[in-house]
């Protein structure tokens, strides 16, 4: 698992203002761990995921990457992480089915559209290894949705190039090709980042 995915988890927490929801969470930790050690066993856990409904997390390999010290059980900073994940990354390549914890594609209709997204990962988006009732340039990585929906009006010191592309697309190479057209799907939703 990403150490960054860690590092927010307990971010999180730390720098919430809020006591009630750190007591909350501690609370939600101390239910899990059903024999009161202080720690949650890989059993306890697996009957949390059972009891609760959670079963998209079937990896078994799960359990063993939020184990950071490899002792067999979870901490509440381990826990924290695996909360994390469970409120913000359910999101699933409808290809491959597999978690997408990093860099993915959506169709921007779709989350736009307030339903359902649809997200592929990275390679199927770029193997074009799915089906979709919108077309296949209504589609932008998770990073780049994220900043077109700031617009860059509202960035003070932007790293992007501000320079017209060449008119000869002939010579570009396949992946700039890839991100203009991801940056005019952007332009064209709406969006302005650049």
């Amino acid at each position: 698992m990403d150490n960054n995915i860690r590092l927010a988890a307990v971010a999180y927490y730390n720098n919430s203002s809020n006591p009630e929801l750190k007591q909350l969470a501690w609370e939600f930790f101390q239910s899990i761990d059903t024999d009161r050690d202080g720690r949650v066993s890989f059993h306890e856990f697996m009957q949390f995921i059972h009891r609760s409904g959670y079963n998209w997390v079937v990896d078994s390999n799960f359990f063993g990457q939020l184990d950071v010290n490899r002792d067999g059980s979870l901490d509440f900073a381990e826990f924290l992480t695996f909360y994390y994940v469970l409120k913000t990354r359910n999101v699933w390549c409808a290809d491959r089915r597999v978690n997408l914890s990093g860099l993915y594609f959506t169709c921007v209709e779709c989350f736009d559209s307030g339903l359902d997204t649809f997200d592929v990962c990275a390679p199927c988006y770029s193997a074009n290894r799915f089906c979709h009732h919108h077309g296949r340039d209504q589609f932008l990585d998770s990073f780049v949705l994220l900043r077109s929906k700031r617009g860059v009006s509202h960035v003070k010191h932007s790293n992007m190039a501000l320079t017209q592309p060449p008119q000869n697309h002939s010579i570009l190479n396949g992946w700039f090709l890839a991100m203009e057209l991801a940056l005019s799907v952007g332009n064209f939703v709406g969006c302005n980042i650049m």
